[in-house]
Formats: C-alpha cells, structure tokens, sequence
C-alpha cells in the first residue's frame, strides 16, 4: 500500500512538472509571436505610409509592377510595398503595355503616381501585396537619410509580409537574410518564394496527359488561320516555380481549317535550364509580333542579370532564327550603363528553330556580333 501511495504521488510530481514545462513552451511561443508582431499591428496603408506609387524599374523593361516607399531611418526603418500582379496578363500589362499607353517624362512622378493611383484603385484583389522590410539597425547612412542615400548592412534580416484583404492585417510570411535594397526585387522574386500564392493563367491540361504551363494563339505563318504555341511544365523540377520556369518543352502546332491542330515543330532544348544562379532566372514571355515571336529569357552572371531576346521568323513551312539579344543589368551597381549586344543572320547564317538550344546560345554569346 505504501509503495502503491509513493508511485502516485511521483506520477502526480511528474504529471506536474510536464504541465509547467508545457506552459513555459507555449508562453515562449506566444512571446516569441508578439514580437514578430509589432509591425503586423501597423497599418501601413495609412495616408502616412502611401507616399506615392512609383514604379519598380529592373534591368529588363521600364516597368515592373507598382510599389511604394518609405524610408525612416530613427523609426520605422525602409520598406518598399510592392503591388505583384496574380496574373499573367497584368504582369504582361505592366512589363509591356502600360509605357505604351501612358507616355510621360522619366522623372515626372506627379504623373506617375497619378496613372498608378488609378489603376490600382478598387484593384488591390488583382495583386498580392507584399512588404518588404529592412528594420532601422540595419541601415548604413551619412548625415542624410534619403533613398539615394543609405544602404544596408551585408546579411541583413529582411522581413517580408503579405496583406490579409480579408482582414486588412499584415501578415509575417518570411524572414532571411539579404543584401539587396527594399526597391529592387522584381516579380520573379515574389513568384519563386511563394509560387503558390499566385494563379498562372495559363496553366491547363491538354492532350497526351501534359501539363502545359503557357499557350500562345496566334497567325505565326500569316494565312488567316491562328497557330498555336505551348510550352509544357518541367516535370523533372520540384519546385512549382521551377517546373514552369526552368527547360520546358515546347511545341508549335499549325492550325488547320477545320480548328484542329497538327503538330509542326517541337523543341524541348531552347528554354534554359535551372542554373540556380539567381532568383530572379528562366523563362518570362513569347512575345507575338506578325510573322516573328521572341522567347524572353532571365539568366545570371555573377552581379548581372541578363535579359535574353530570342527572335524567329515563320515564313511558308519554315521557322528560322531571326535574332538574339541579350540586355544586361548590375546588380551592384545600379547606375552602370552597360551597352546590350546582339547576333543576327551575319553571325550565324540559316539556323532552324529545333536546332537552337541552350547550348547553341551559350556558343553564340561566347562569340563577338558582327557589325
């Protein structure tokens, strides 16, 4: 009886003892909570905060997508609100069209802000929106606190939230380390650490049980008829953003009058592999243009991100190389002004479009266009 009372009593002691551990864990949790919460109380869609939308301008086009800065070197730090469209066609929108339709000066930011304003008004379900935060301590500055400027310290903890729309709450989705300003992150940032916040519009299913990550229709060989183009997700990557990014197959199908399609040329080389130089890398676009289209391509080198421009011509039952363009951007040194190059029919004279591959383009940029 007494051995019976001594082991009930050691099991309430442990019982207890468990019980307070317990406690002592989740009031670190909740602690350790509040504190990455300080800012999630802040409204930082106050008039305060909203000091003008401007545009994220990166190597590759004039425009990005719509963002918002705030700098407060005694207080609040530098965070950049950066608006990244959820679709395809709003991303195109703002990369390609916007600085066709809204013509003004470079440095007019009264304009700028004005057209922005607008778009965005009553849109913000079209975006996600992210805020990306480098806190005070990690700023580097002289006398001045202004954008042009201060800078971060190497390893510095960025600290990324997503608005809740729902809620109007932000949300801590991401902390790590970075070097890179507030500003100068670019769409394919955002979709590569949180693909499955955003909705490809032209991910579907088709025939022979693929999975087709992007499809183009137009009249590539101009006979009144639309052709198709279709590149297929990479199946052999793990990631969301790798497998629609990263060496897709592609496909041209020539329409027929009887709306169907047959197939035409095929290619699964010509989409650059995943390299894991940059976040900021693979595919981004085919753009369409009479009897040409241009496969637009991010790749890294070091500090430069590059744009590539592969252009073909279709012409009868051909479809040739045109043209390759590559435009560059350092990452290091934003002001930089570094002359793009690119390599026409001079320099490689009559190529066929299965027969370029990433490897035929690594050949052709090691090479010196001629003039």
């Amino acid at each position: 009886m007494k051995l019976l009372l001594k082991i009930l009593i050691l099991s309430l002691l442990i019982n207890s003892c468990n019980g307070q551990n317990k406690t002592k864990i989740i009031e670190k949790s909740k602690e350790g909570i509040k504190k990455h919460n300080n800012d999630e109380n802040i409204d930082f869609l106050d008039k305060k905060y909203l000091t003008g939308y401007l545009l994220n301008i990166d190597g590759s086009s004039m425009s990005e997508h719509p963002i918002v800065n705030y700098l407060d070197c005694e207080n609040e730090g530098y965070f950049t609100m950066h608006f990244i469209p959820k679709s395809d066609t709003l991303r195109v929108f703002w990369t390609d069209k916007y600085n066709k339709i809204y013509k003004y000066e470079y440095d007019d930011l009264d304009t700028e802000n004005k057209h922005i304003s607008g778009l965005l008004k009553n849109n913000y379900n079209l975006y996600n929106i992210f805020l990306y935060k480098i806190n005070k301590e990690y700023i580097v500055r002289d006398r001045l606190c202004s954008e042009e400027s201060v800078n971060i310290k190497d390893n510095s903890i960025a600290n990324i939230y997503l608005l809740d729309q729902t809620n109007n709450r932000w949300n801590l989705i991401k902390q790590l380390k970075e070097n890179v300003l507030p500003p100068y992150h670019d769409n394919n940032y955002f979709l590569k650490l949180f693909p499955k916040l955003f909705s490809f519009d032209k991910v579907l299913k088709l025939s022979k049980n693929r999975n087709v990550a992007y499809s183009y229709d137009f009249d590539l060989d101009q006979d009144g008829i639309k052709d198709k183009i279709i590149l297929y997700t990479n199946d052999e990557e793990k990631g969301e953003f790798e497998r629609i990014h990263f060496g897709l197959p592609m496909e041209v199908k020539k329409g027929l009058p009887n709306n169907t399609f047959q197939d035409w040329y095929k290619n699964n080389n010509i989409i650059f592999k995943n390299n894991f130089n940059c976040a900021a890398e693979g595919f981004n676009r085919i753009v369409i243009k009479e009897n040409y289209f241009t496969i637009e391509d991010y790749i890294c080198s070091d500090y430069i991100s590059i744009s590539t421009y592969t252009t073909f011509k279709v012409f009868e039952d051909k479809i040739l190389l045109h043209k390759y363009g590559e435009a560059y951007f350092d990452k290091a040194d934003h002001d930089k002004k570094i002359p793009s190059k690119t390599w026409t029919q001079k320099d490689f004279n009559e190529v066929n479009f299965e027969d370029v591959t990433e490897n035929f383009l690594i050949k052709l940029r090691q090479t010196k266009p001629r003039k």
